[in-house]
């Protein structure tokens, strides 16, 4: 009985997987523009990479767009100024965007609940203001412009349709690279550690280690992201570095089904494109999806993919 539950289940994941891939291949001609469905790709890195910190360590940081913005700020700056490569640049994201999250992170995961989210917050502010003050270096108000969008050996990534299967393939190592960790022992611990803390080290594990590691990958993970958003728009806008960029994640992530890092995806997914439905008919947008964000937490506290699971009696 046991093996057949897990065949089926085996055929379910098959299934499923097989149809969120050739979704993915054909979602370029069915969005509404290409750059539409590489911003999604993208917004779905970045709550992947949230979700490790929130879904699988209970930290709630409202600091991840300093992440991003990092991430986004170097790779336009070493593509700009220095050498248009986008491996460098990318590299060169990364590595800003995971020392910030080291250094912000030993200095805030001691912090429990509103006080660890309020010092990620007041981190993200301060790498804001910065940007916003250094004119020189990133353009402040508006933003860096002219970052070019270099080829990659054979790829005409200045080539939209090009481009985003070049981010589809990236965000599926990715991803893949998260769901190996989140089901490793370290992410077993995480989850442990998320679920009562002090029995967690009472059987001696570190739990300020695991949470420290958890927080500079979620990190690295948003820097490339933001790496992306600056390839994708020729410039690095300021507003990538604001809280309202984290408000964004966390409402992604919380819509979508916290600790499942498909729920996120799903997350990303439907807030974009009501997003840019919504913004196409009112100004008042924000409003709109702020409301139907509460409906969302409200009505459905599993998230989207918690329908999925009751709908088509999934186990996610």
């Amino acid at each position: 009985m046991e093996l057949a539950s897990k065949q089926t289940w085996s055929k379910q994941k098959l299934i499923l997987l097989s149809a969120v891939v050739l979704l993915a291949i054909l979602f370029p001609h069915i969005a509404p523009y290409t750059a539409l469905a590489s911003e999604i790709l993208i917004f779905a890195l970045f709550a992947m990479a949230f979700d490790l910190t929130l879904g699988y360590a209970g930290m709630l940081s409202f600091g991840h767009a300093a992440f991003f913005g990092l991430g986004a700020y170097s790779t336009g700056i070493i593509l700009k100024n220095v050498y248009p490569s986008v491996p460098l640049g990318l590299l060169c994201g990364v590595i800003a965007s995971s020392l910030a999250g080291l250094i912000i992170g030993f200095l805030s995961i001691r912090r429990r609940g509103i006080y660890f989210t309020m010092v990620t917050l007041a981190f993200a502010q301060l790498f804001y203001f910065i940007a916003f003050k250094w004119t020189g270096l990133t353009g402040g108000d508006d933003g860096l412009q002219g970052v070019p969008r270099p080829s990659l050996g054979p790829l005409n990534l200045q080539n939209q349709i090009v481009f985003y299967y070049f981010l589809l393939v990236s965000v599926m190592i990715c991803a893949i690279i998260l769901i190996r960790v989140v089901n490793s022992p370290f992410g077993k611990t995480l989850q442990a550690q998320r679920e009562n803390r002090n029995r967690a080290m009472s059987i001696g594990y570190d739990v300020d280690k695991y949470k420290l590691i958890a927080f500079v990958l979620s990190a690295f993970f948003s820097g490339l992201a933001g790496g992306f958003y600056t390839l994708l728009l020729n410039f690095v806008p300021l507003g990538s570095l604001h809280w309202t960029n984290s408000g964004e994640v966390v409402m992604m992530t919380i819509t979508g089904g916290m600790g499942t890092l498909f729920g996120p995806v799903l997350g990303a997914v439907g807030v974009i494109l009501l997003r840019d439905i919504i913004s196409n008919f009112t100004e008042s947008w924000s409003f709109i999806m702020g409301l139907l964000f509460m409906a969302a937490v409200l009505g459905f506290r599993s998230g989207l993919i918690g329908i999925l699971q009751k709908r088509l009696k999934l186990n996610i």
